[in-house]
């Protein structure tokens, strides 16, 4: 059977090779478990407070290889692929509607026992995030947002210069996606310069989506009751940031938002962010 997510069915084999490689090299202590389709990555003790991580779009659980490790001392952490995504996971790609994304996050942290968690998305992730916050709200304790969809539009006009980049063979897809998400890829050997390649390998290989992520109405985060930490890099050129930040506060009260002014779409302290939800 053709996996439509790629291009081609080599394609999808390398990116599943790589990313298998990976988490053995990276993350050799993980537990790679498949829920109804759904691929995920747990380690930590059992009966430890739980952790969800979701990432952003084009990306795996693999995205958490940093922090996964720093979480499961103290936390039961779940990175789960999500659906439509290169990851393992083999769930359809899901409308971006109110309610979808969060009843098949409902039905996989059950599964995980994970029902009450911590949850922390990155992105495409946030806004998965979000729906699930705001559709099931006495499961997420604390909700950790990392440049979240669903607060703020999405800018357009980036857009054409990252595919103008695109055009230019592989030193194109490098430069596009510096100047896309505000990451410069390490050059040292290990784990971040790996992740930078899976990733170059990944968008070469991928159909990522093109739908735009909805901005929730207010009425719909009116029901979140988790404990909220966003943060937004004010250079975004992915979402816009600033105007993002300005619906969260409204939203979520001044002491829960962050703007970055000199920052990208990802933020360079993640994991420091991400530690400092899952303490408080």
């Amino acid at each position: 059977m053709t996996d439509d997510r790629f291009r081609s069915a080599e394609g999808a084999r390398a990116v599943g090779e790589e990313y298998a490689r990976l988490v053995s090299t990276y993350l050799p202590g993980v537990e790679r478990t498949v829920v109804d389709g759904t691929h995920v990555l747990s380690a930590g003790p059992d009966g430890a407070p739980s952790v969800l991580l979701l990432h952003g779009s084009g990306g795996t659980s693999l995205n958490w290889a940093n922090e996964i490790p720093q979480l499961a001392r103290t936390h039961r952490v779940h990175a789960i692929d999500l659906p439509g995504e290169p990851g393992g996971t083999v769930v359809s790609r899901l409308p971006l509607e109110s309610g979808a994304h969060a009843a098949w996050l409902a039905g996989v942290s059950d599964a995980l026992d994970a029902a009450e968690a911590t949850v922390i998305g990155e992105s495409l992730g946030g806004w998965v995030a979000l729906d699930y916050a705001a559709e099931h709200p006495a499961r997420v304790r604390t909700l950790g947002l990392l440049s979240p969809g669903g607060l703020g539009p999405r800018r357009t006009a980036p857009l054409l210069v990252a595919g103008l980049l695109s055009l230019l063979g592989e030193p194109g897809r490098r430069a596009a996606m510096q100047y896309f998400t505000g990451w410069t890829p390490p050059t040292d050997p290990g784990l971040g310069r790996d992740l930078a390649a899976f990733s170059g390998l990944t968008f070469r290989n991928f159909r990522p989506r093109t739908d735009g992520l909805p901005v929730f109405p207010d009425a719909a985060l009116a029901g979140i009751t988790a404990r909220v930490s966003a943060a937004f890099g004010g250079r975004d050129r992915m979402l816009d940031g600033p105007r993002a930040a300005e619906h969260a506060r409204a939203v979520f009260g001044e002491d829960a938002v962050a703007l970055l002014p000199d920052v990208g779409h990802l933020l360079p302290d993640r994991a420091e962010r991400v530690l400092a939800v899952c303490s408080g």
